[in-house]
């Protein structure tokens, strides 16, 4: 085989493998984008409640009661992650269960500090 065919098959390889890890780059950030965009959707609804972040984010890895205007509220704290990702961000809300509406909401960017045989173990990153 030719010296020119075979550069030409090793670009040709490797430009494949670039647009392959660029298509699946872009599906994890259109993933992220959508979930923001559906966790925004229900921080701006006028009712909600935990079941509500519980059917999208799934159970909670924080739950207790606090204090919100003189009225007993749910915060309840997920750690996000993918598995490209695995400390992305924490996402803490503050309910207010009776009038069913958020009394508090934040976004947390997280850093990984540690990995273990369990995962990884999440800190907030510094801000």
């Amino acid at each position: 085989m030719p010296r020119w065919l075979e550069f030409a098959l090793v670009i040709a390889v490797v430009a494949v493998l670039a647009l392959s890890i660029a298509q699946s780059a872009t599906r994890l950030a259109e993933r992220r984008v959508q979930l923001e965009e559906r966790v925004e959707a229900l921080l701006e609804r006028d009712a909600v409640t935990l079941l509500d972040f519980v059917e999208l984010l799934g159970d909670p890895d924080e739950l207790a009661v606090v204090a919100c205007d003189g009225a007993k509220c749910v915060k309840a704290v997920w750690n996000l992650s993918y598995k490209s990702v695995d400390c992305w961000k924490r996402l803490v809300v503050v309910l207010n269960e009776e009038e069913r509406r958020v009394f508090y909401a934040e976004w947390v960017d997280l850093i990984v500090i540690e990995r273990t045989e369990a995962g990884a173990v999440c800190r907030e990153a510094p801000r």
